[in-house]
């Protein structure tokens, strides 16, 4: 027997409608819908694989940078280092400063010697321009440090490769004494006698010579000299025509390092 309902045409393409978008639903969900989800990972992982490229270019760049940078600072190194004496002890420095003053054409009396017990602090002369720069590029330093982490937040690859000078110039700029350098300072006060041309050659001389401060020095006569008359057969005094210079100065010395040959131990 033959399946009777009393439904409408109506009520039958109401039912055949959903039906319709029953199987429609069932289609989008089990087929479009995993090749939905699929394009979104892979979207997700280009982003992330782009994202990654991103990075070893700018790893790439500040690696270039990072290369320049090195170079200036061992340049920076060296620079700072090579006016100073090496570290001697004092049987050395009486060796150096005596041959110094003979070869000056002065006669050396007496030398004194003060060794120090470690690094000197010394700071600029309050009134030098050197004073007056370190104080000045404190100020901007200070600055510049305050409004560099918004600098180095960009993007940009020149904004973070700049960002590695940062820190270094900072503390560069900050620096304005010798605590911290490894600076030796040897105190020496040297007596010697010679012509007053000649002693004022030899002061004009160390006054050049980067690594050596002089801190004071006095002239003085030197007693006259005794000398036979044949004639009169008596000795006389005579001026020997030298003067006695007295004179003080520091002499800064460190450990000499050449940075340029420091190489990386290899990975184990």
């Amino acid at each position: 027997m033959a399946l009777q309902t009393n439904l409408s045409k109506k009520d039958k393409a109401t039912i055949a409608i959903l039906l319709f978008a029953a199987v429609v639903f069932m289609i989008i969900w089990f087929l479009i819908r995993p090749a939905i989800t699929t394009i979104r990972n892979t979207d997700e992982k280009i982003a992330q694989a782009e994202l990654k490229q991103t990075q070893n270019q700018n790893k790439i760049m500040l690696l270039s940078s990072s290369d320049s940078l090195y170079g200036k600072t061992v340049d920076d190194f060296n620079s700072s280092t090579a006016v100073f004496y090496e570290v001697m002890d004092s049987s050395e420095i009486d060796r150096m400063v005596t041959s110094y003053v003979l070869k000056s054409g002065l006669f050396a009396e007496d030398l004194i010697i003060n060794m120090p017990a470690g690094s000197v602090k010394e700071n600029p002369y309050i009134y030098s321009s050197l004073n007056n720069k370190n104080t000045n590029t404190a100020t901007v330093a200070a600055d510049t440090s305050t409004a560099s982490p918004t600098t180095a937040a960009g993007t940009g690859n020149n904004t973070t490769a700049d960002s590695l000078l940062v820190p270094y110039s900072t503390a560069k700029n900050k620096c304005n004494s010798t605590e911290a350098s490894g600076v030796q300072c040897v105190g020496l006060q040297l007596v010697c006698t010679g012509t007053q041309s000649v002693c004022q050659a030899f002061i004009d001389d160390i006054c050049t010579k980067p690594a050596i401060r002089v801190t004071g020095f006095t002239w003085s006569k030197v007693d006259p000299v005794e000398i036979y008359n044949e004639v009169t057969e008596r000795y006389e005094t005579k001026d020997s025509g030298k003067v006695r210079l007295t004179i003080s100065f520091n002499l800064y010395m460190t450990e000499i390092t050449d940075y340029s040959t420091v190489t990386s131990e290899p990975a184990a």
